[in-house]
């Protein structure tokens, strides 16, 4: 059977009805492990539905997106509560998104971020360097007794073998302020750090995960764990566009962790929306 019958279609990015395969989006409602405030299901529709009231166009990029065409191909089945299930069914996607569209740019819209991991293992063999940007390391070993949540997905990552380039933390456990001190394959940026810029050298082919919450509340207060003290969002974006410079190919990128329950007006799903186009206007200059 397809891995196709794992998506049900929704209203496409942006309302972008010029099906092309350069550009990719699959939207992972997975919300089953968040232990502050959840809600991150409704992301990938909210996340959509502001980009269909935004320009399309890319200040970074410098072009107009509005004919450029993407597919869309609508969220992931997810079964809410069944951790192992919903990251088989992520996989699954993800695999058949690497095969069927080989050349294109891969974007997931979350859900929660442990959804990182099941898409970043299936990618696996073309990503040299995992970026991630978040106001938490998500380094724990486990978490309320649980080893794959939110909070431990980075772990994972790195135990899998994954270069791993942490960006704008700034809320970690003891415990993980020390694994990452031995770690040879986790570089960690703190805000404070990241805020100077970030030279990473040449960092071959990236998938980038942005959490929403890596930007101060005061401009994305809609996300699942807010943490104050964060980038502004063209700090985040000038940021982005240093890491696209400096690698040889984006094979993929999320976006994760809106709460459209806890977002007054809707300004993190915008935000949400702007940072895909700018990473869309990025990735095609």
């Amino acid at each position: 059977m397809s891995w196709r019958h794992l998506l049900t279609r929704t209203k496409p990015f942006g309302c972008i009805e010029k099906e092309e395969p350069g550009t990719v989006i699959v939207g992972v409602p997975l919300d089953s492990t968040s232990t502050y405030r959840p809600g991150s299901r409704l992301a990938p529709d909210s996340v959509r539905e502001a980009a269909c009231n935004l320009e399309l166009y890319s200040l970074l990029g410098k072009r107009s997106l509005e004919h450029i065409g993407l597919t869309d191909l609508g969220n992931i089945v997810i079964p809410q509560g069944d951790v192992e299930l919903s990251l088989r069914n992520i996989k699954t996607v993800a695999k058949g998104v690497k095969e069927d569209y080989p050349d294109s740019l891969k974007i997931f819209v979350g859900g929660e971020h442990l959804v990182t991991l099941p898409i970043v293992e299936s990618l696996g063999d073309l990503v040299d360097t995992v970026v991630i940007f978040d106001a938490h390391l998500d380094m724990r070993s486990e978490y309320l007794g649980s080893t794959l949540n939110h909070a431990t997905f980075a772990r994972r990552l790195v135990e899998k073998g994954f270069r791993v380039v942490h960006i704008g933390s700034r809320a970690l456990s003891a415990e993980e302020a020390e694994y990452v001190k031995d770690v040879d394959n986790v570089r960690v940026v703190d805000v404070l750090e990241a805020r100077r810029g970030v030279n990473t050298g040449k960092l071959g082919s990236v998938y980038i995960s942005v959490d929403m919450d890596v930007v101060d509340p005061s401009y994305a207060p809609g996300v699942g764990n807010p943490e104050p003290l964060g980038l502004t969002p063209w700090e985040l974006l000038e940021l982005v566009k240093e890491l696209v410079a400096s690698s040889s190919r984006v094979v993929g990128v999320d976006v994760v962790e809106v709460n459209p329950l806890v977002d007054p007006g809707g300004v993190t799903s915008v935000l949400a929306s702007k940072i895909i186009l700018e990473v869309i206007g990025l990735y095609l200059r």
